[in-house]
C-alpha cells in the first residue's frame, strides 16, 4: 500500500510540537511507500514566501531544498498529461455536483487517483467527491 501525502500533513511534521498521532502513523509506514505530489512542494513554498524575513523563513527554506526534497527524491510526482487529463474531469464532475473543488486539492486527488494512491490529509471534507480512498492520521486510534 502506497500514500500520498497531502501538504497539512508535511506541514504538520516541522511543527515544534507536531502531533502525536501523525507521527505515529508516519513512523509505523514505510518510507518508500510514502510520496508527494509536486503541487505540495509549490504550497509549501507559498507559504515560506509569505513569511516575514527572518530566521524561521531562513529555515523553513533550507528545510524545503535540503531536506523535505531530499528525503523524498524520486518519490515526488509531477503533474502529467494523464494527472491533467483527471483533474479535468474531477472538477467538472465536482462542479456538476454542486460540489467546488479548489484547483489545488483537484490536482492532488487526481494524482492520487492516477497512481493509485490512498490520500493522507486532516482535509476530508476538500475531497469529496473525488472517489479516492482517504486516511487522516489526526483520527486513526
Amino acid at each position: 500500500m502506497s500514500f500520498l501525502l497531502d501538504t497539512c500533513v508535511i506541514s504538520e511534521m516541522v511543527r515544534p510540537v507536531p502531533d502525536a498521532g501523525v507521527v505515529q502513523w508516519i513512523e509505523k509506514h514505510d518510507e518508500f511507500d510514502l510520496y508527494l505530489s509536486v503541487i505540495t512542494l509549490g504550497e509549501i513554498q507559498k507559504g515560506i514566501s509569505r513569511l516575514s524575513s527572518g530566521k524561521k523563513k531562513s529555515r523553513l527554506t533550507a528545510w524545503l531544498k535540503e531536506e523535505l526534497e531530499v528525503r523524498f527524491s524520486g518519490r515526488i510526482i509531477p503533474v502529467t498529461a494523464d494527472i491533467a487529463v483527471k483533474w479535468g474531469s474531477m472538477l467538472g464532475l465536482a462542479e456538476n455536483n454542486g460540489q467546488p473543488l479548489s484547483v489545488v486539492d483537484a490536482l492532488i486527488a487526481a494524482t492520487a487517483s492516477v497512481h493509485n494512491l490512498i490520500l493522507v490529509t486532516r482535509n476530508i471534507s476538500d475531497f469529496c467527491g473525488c472517489s479516492i480512498d482517504i486516511v487522516d492520521p489526526w483520527s486513526v486510534a
